[in-house]
């Protein structure tokens, strides 16, 4: 599936907490009227630190602060430049929300493998480019948009209906576990009962039940799978499996996510900060694990729902200019 956000690509006040791997320790996790460790609130997990360490720094664990500001300007110009090479105004541009709110020096979300990259795809598996690598291709070209990728930005022609377009652009999916920074929607609240948890984002909301029900049949799959949560001292722990056939498995790779378990590690480091772990195990997938890692600062905010059919106005434009085009051509060549 192409995301809708990557079309987009080619088309603060920081928290005061210590880097993601330093936890306060004289800090001890308030508790809910259930004595368990209180999560709630709205945490912000947007980061300015890359998917994989870049290939230019294989060796490398952290960025210097100057690196970051220096990534950081990079993209913006790169963003920048989309809105004069593809015709969307300059407020598309402007409303995404990406820059962290708190410090993450590290060179990669990624922290297993250690070489801070995805592990090896099963053989005959694709992968799509990611965000991060698009933007960093962009920020590199000079005249345009890179040949490697025009291909990509093009994508199919043939629009004879909804069908031809990608679940995101359908409004069909709203992504599922792990949480990955993106250039926008990254916000999470959570919720707490005695035997529940609601993890809610703009685009989704899962009830994790903590009452040590069993996850449901391989028969009952979802987009989002099926959650079942518990607690290891201070840390939630969710795992999440039983996803359908109809996304990739994670970050582009594969076309399926039917083998996919993903188990998420909740932990707070400090009133300001949350830490959050991901291990996505995908043998039809990928060769090994993957880890990710990476901090959530907490902040003033409301989530509101994204509500994506309601304003999906493009589809019927997009289906009605492919009409015109074709009632055009029959003109031009009876």
């Amino acid at each position: 599936m192409k995301y809708a956000f990557i079309a987009l690509i080619l088309t603060a006040v920081s928290a005061q907490a210590a880097g993601p791997d330093v936890k306060d320790v004289k800090y001890r996790t308030p508790r809910t009227e259930s004595g368990y460790p209180d999560l709630r609130g709205v945490w912000n997990f947007s980061s300015d630190v890359p998917l994989e360490r870049p290939l230019s720094a294989p060796d490398k664990t952290l960025f210097t602060r100057e690196e970051i500001e220096a990534r950081k300007a990079a993209k913006a110009q790169a963003l920048g430049a989309i809105s004069k090479m593809i015709p969307v105004e300059d407020v598309a541009i402007d409303w995404l929300d990406y820059s962290g709110r708190i410090e993450n020096l590290r060179t990669s979300l990624v922290r297993y493998p250690e070489n801070g990259r995805l592990p090896k795809l099963v053989d005959g598996v694709r992968r799509l480019p990611g965000a991060d690598e698009i933007i960093e291709a962009l920020s590199q070209a000079k005249g345009g948009i890179p040949p490697e990728l025009a291909s990509f930005v093009a994508g199919s022609s043939q629009k004879d209906g909804p069908e031809d377009f990608g679940a995101s652009e359908r409004c069909l999916f709203a992504g599922g576990p792990p949480f990955t920074p993106d250039l926008d929607n990254n916000y999470l609240q959570i919720v707490q009962a005695r035997d529940h948890v609601v993890l809610l984002t703009e685009r989704r909301a899962r009830i994790v039940p903590l009452d040590g029900s069993p996850h449901l049949s391989g028969n009952l799959r979802s987009w989002s799978g099926d959650s079942r949560g518990h607690w290891e001292g201070e840390t939630l722990v969710v795992e999440t499996r039983n996803f359908n056939s109809r996304t990739r498995s994670f970050a582009g790779a594969g076309t399926s996510s039917q083998e996919k378990v993903v188990t998420e590690r909740f932990t707070r480091l400090a009133n300001n900060a949350l830490e959050y772990e991901a291990t996505i195990v995908d043998p039809k997938t990928f060769k090994d694990k993957i880890v990710l890692a990476f901090p959530m600062a907490k902040v003033e905010a409301r989530v509101y729902e994204s509500a994506c059919h309601e304003g999906n106005y493009s589809m019927f434009n997009m289906l009605s200019a492919a009409r015109t085009a074709e009632q055009e051509a029959t003109k031009t060549n009876p």
